[in-house]
């Protein structure tokens, strides 16, 4: 039996979700690069709880190993036409790459079961050590060279992908 759930945010959340986000273990991998204050959190978790087209195309999650909050996943930028969203995905406690496996397919499961989507992708940046771990998930799609600036280099990010088989 999975000991992953993956369940709705709440405003009790946004002190750890700020401390992870703004950790070295999560932020390097994030499109938002600054640190993140708890006027910024209750800001986007207004939205989060508020707001109707916000909540259409972004779908969160956190995500509790055997009752303990370990990250936050979910599906962003979802586009309903041609059924196809972003994966969001990062885990701020240290936890075994199992574990990251079941997570990980837990919303991939929820986006092509549940959600009956077409396509699920998941930038992530070359320099994330998890790549090879989400690589035995989801196929590589493409390379965007250069694409993002950490300490100093510019580094590729690598866009895989999960198609929804059961519709082919």
């Amino acid at each position: 039996m999975s000991k992953v759930l993956l369940r709705a945010i709440e405003a009790g959340d946004l002190p750890i979700i700020q401390r992870w986000r703004n950790s070295d273990k999560v932020m390097p991998y994030c499109r938002q690069y600054r640190p993140l204050s708890l006027k910024d959190m209750g800001d986007w978790y207004l939205k989060l709880s508020e707001d109707k087209d916000y909540n259409l195309t972004n779908d969160l999650f956190i995500i509790d190993y055997d009752y303990k909050s370990i990250g936050v996943c979910g599906l962003v930028r979802l586009d309903w036409r041609n059924r196809k969203a972003e994966l969001s995905f990062y885990v701020g406690e240290a936890i075994s790459e199992a574990t990251i496996r079941e997570a990980f397919m837990a919303i991939i499961r929820y986006g092509l079961a549940t959600l009956n989507l077409w396509k699920i992708s998941f930038p992530c940046y070359s320099f994330n050590p998890y790549i090879p771990l989400y690589e035995e998930m989801m196929n590589k799609e493409y390379i965007a060279k250069s694409e993002y600036y950490h300490e100093g280099k510019y580094y590729d990010r690598i866009v895989l992908v999960k198609y929804n088989e059961t519709k082919l």
